[in-house]
């Protein structure tokens, strides 16, 4: 079975455990070897890009709508909710976080590959 993510043995398994990491062949062949992607490749990746930039979008805006609420929050709110919302901001910010990291990836494997395709001759502005 081909499971695209794996679990840290030093913690308990979480949202952002299960957020796919770029294929290590692919890397090894782009950054180690020089090689560029193939052009099913690459559109995965610009659709990874676009996917985990679309994934943090609702997520900053939900979280500024939150700020407002506390902004404007009174005395009447029981101090659960406001630890209940700091756990949610909590998780919130690590899967960002994992999202920014995945976009980055896909983008760094993309722009070297498209540099080592140019380098090569093979596709880009020497051929």
């Amino acid at each position: 079975m081909n499971i695209p993510f794996e679990f840290e043995n030093d913690k308990a398994p979480d949202l952002v455990d299960l957020i796919p990491t770029m294929p290590i062949d692919m890397v090894i062949r782009v950054s180690d070897k020089k090689e560029s992607v193939s052009q099913e490749e690459e559109k995965f990746l610009e659709k990874v890009s676009r996917a985990a930039e679309n994934g943090n979008i609702p997520i900053v805006r939900g979280i500024g709508a939150i700020g407002v609420l506390l902004a404007n929050a009174n005395d009447d709110v029981p101090l659960e909710t406001f630890n209940d919302i700091g756990w949610l901001i909590k998780a919130l910010s690590d899967q960002t976080e994992a999202l920014n990291y995945t976009k980055q990836e896909a983008d760094a494997i993309l722009n070297i590959s498209r540099k080592n395709k140019i380098i090569k001759g093979n596709g880009g502005l020497m051929s």
